[in-house]
């Protein structure tokens, strides 16, 4: 397959990067398989936002990895996930089809608002540029 394809899952962040547990038969873990190049977005909810077309959101480029399951940082990340998503991860983890994914980050963007947009870098992810260019009218020509 190999082309973009837009889902969601549910992560947890750690020093090593971003982490997902996907099946190989969902397409997005397949396509992560046959380029590891991907796009993160975490945005603000509508509900909760004051304007729709403006919602806080940070994104993100990063290369995915499939973790080996023997390894001491599949035991730490699984670890993870259970305490936050609960017991749902004790039978996932265990499914063959299952495998999970380390999203390292090479460069974002926060956008806080309208004209507030913000490059982040760095291997901690706390060098901010402000992105002044900001948004012009058309012309009446």
């Amino acid at each position: 397959e190999g082309r973009p394809n837009v889902s969601y899952a549910p992560f947890v962040q750690n020093q090593e990067g971003y982490f997902v547990l996907i099946s190989h038969i969902a397409r997005h873990a397949r396509n992560l398989e046959v380029n590891p190049h991907v796009s993160l977005m975490m945005i603000a909810d509508e509900s909760s936002s004051k304007q729709i077309f403006a919602r806080q959101r940070l994104t993100f480029d990063a290369v995915a990895s499939v973790v080996p399951r023997e390894t001491a940082l599949w035991q730490q990340v699984i670890g993870q996930m259970q305490a936050r998503f609960g017991e749902i991860i004790d039978g996932l983890s265990q499914l063959q089809d299952f495998a999970l994914f380390q999203l390292k980050v090479e460069k974002g963007l926060y956008v806080k608002g309208f004209g507030q947009a913000y490059q982040v870098s760095g291997d901690d992810m706390v060098d901010f540029v402000h992105l002044d260019e900001g948004h012009k009218k058309i012309s009446n020509a």
